[in-house]
């Protein structure tokens, strides 16, 4: 019997008297930083009576990142992180400060008040983001020249993002593209996307790099495809069809010249051969044969008068 109201009793007090939990609760919010920055988790322990905090734990995971007791003692592993409120004793803040955030410093932190009515904790995530490098673009002529092969390379980020293709009409081409994405040790992402444009008189073409949250944080354009692309390509054909009629025109010409120095040649031949006919004061081979052609020669031509002068009688 006795003990039954020792039960009774005990299952009274323990409805009457809050338990330490009531008396001091600790409230704390998610946060986003900026790597290179410095990042803050709010926190503040909240109480309806007079409290007294004697020691505040924050740790990232099962680390313990910062440990400070209200007589100056403190504890920490990285002097990045600290109490954000020099006088938090008396104003309940104990929000985190972490100086030149870093990527890594991204997760889920825990705070722990223990104060003279009891303990109390509560967790928050922080959450890091980087903005990404001013896209790097590079290009290398394929097929004879013919076409163009593009790479744009963005890095430093975080969180993950990607890298979009466009043309000068904004049409999107990212699905021909082919896009590495790396993570480094420092847990930043590189992107790397490869693009080949299969119509040049749709450049220039633009690379443009998005954060996680769909934001543009850089873009670069690639200006030598395009209408200059063309432009030079024409240029280019009506300058290789013009040297190749100078080639022609120049060996037509080397031919006639060629042609004629052979025809001057062989008149010069022909004209240094022997005549049948002996020349004008060449002494003749053969007297006899020379006097006996001049007596077979008609005698010379005597004019005669038709018509007579008759004298009368």
């Amino acid at each position: 019997m006795a003990s039954a109201i020792d039960i009774l009793l005990v299952g009274i007090f323990s409805v009457m008297v809050p338990s330490t939990a009531d008396f001091v609760t600790v409230k704390c919010q998610n946060s986003t930083g900026h790597s290179g920055q410095s990042s803050r988790l709010g926190c503040v322990v909240k109480s309806e009576y007079d409290i007294k905090i004697m020691q505040v734990f924050w740790k990232k995971g099962d680390i313990i990142v910062l440990s400070q007791k209200v007589d100056g003692g403190k504890q920490t592993e990285d002097e990045r992180f600290q109490l954000a409120d020099t006088n938090w004793m008396n104003s309940y803040n104990i929000s985190l400060l972490v100086k030149d955030t870093q990527i890594s410093d991204a997760g889920n932190y825990s705070c722990t008040a223990d104060t003279n009515r009891g303990v109390s904790k509560a967790s928050a995530a922080l959450h890091i983001k980087a903005k990404y490098t001013e896209p790097d673009m590079t290009s290398k002529d394929i097929k004879d020249g013919d076409t163009v092969e593009l790479t744009c390379v963005a890095s430093g980020g975080y969180p993950r993002g990607t890298v979009h293709w466009f043309d000068h009409l904004n049409t999107n081409w990212t699905r021909s593209a082919k896009t590495t994405v790396t993570q480094m040790d420092d847990e930043s992402f590189r992107l790397q996307s490869t693009f080949i444009p299969t119509d040049a008189s749709l450049g220039p073409y633009k690379c443009v790099v998005y954060n996680s949250e769909w934001k543009e944080e850089g873009n670069k354009t690639f200006d030598t495809i395009g209408e200059n692309n063309r432009t030079d390509k024409v240029i280019s054909g009506q300058t290789k069809n013009i040297a190749a009629g100078v080639v022609v025109i120049g060996s037509l010409i080397v031919g006639l010249l060629v042609a004629l120095l052979i025809f001057r040649r062989r008149s010069r031949r022909a004209l240094r051969r022997p005549s049948t006919q002996p020349m004008l004061g060449q002494c003749p081979d053969d007297p006899e044969a020379e006097a006996e052609e001049l007596n077979s020669r008609p005698p010379p031509y005597e004019e005669v008068h038709k018509d007579p002068l008759v004298k009368s009688p």
